[in-house]
């Protein structure tokens, strides 16, 4: 796994496989879910080199989705195109 850039895990050394697994499990199965609500079909989340990030995008219309283990102050952890509009290409 690449490990994210400023993350307190990796200044420490306590960094070791997927340090992040149990923060990401959620927010895979919200993202998920938000995904499903608009009729879309995602891809396999990707990881975002040096940044703790994970994206992914409708095998159907194309748009994207992603979330953040680190997201702005008073910004979302789950985003993106996905989350504006239902799934054009849906059944």
């Amino acid at each position: 796994m690449t490990t994210c850039e400023d993350c307190v895990a990796r200044v420490l050394g306590a960094c070791r496989g997927d340090f992040c697994d149990m923060e990401r499990v959620g927010l895979t199965e919200q993202t998920q879910r938000a995904a499903e609500s608009g009729g879309h079909t995602l891809s396999s989340f990707k990881k975002t080199a040096g940044r703790p990030v994970w994206t992914a995008s409708c095998t159907r219309c194309g748009r994207d989705i992603a979330y953040t283990l680190d997201p702005e102050p008073g910004a979302p952890a789950i985003y993106g195109s996905m989350l504006d509009a239902a799934c054009r290409d849906a059944d």
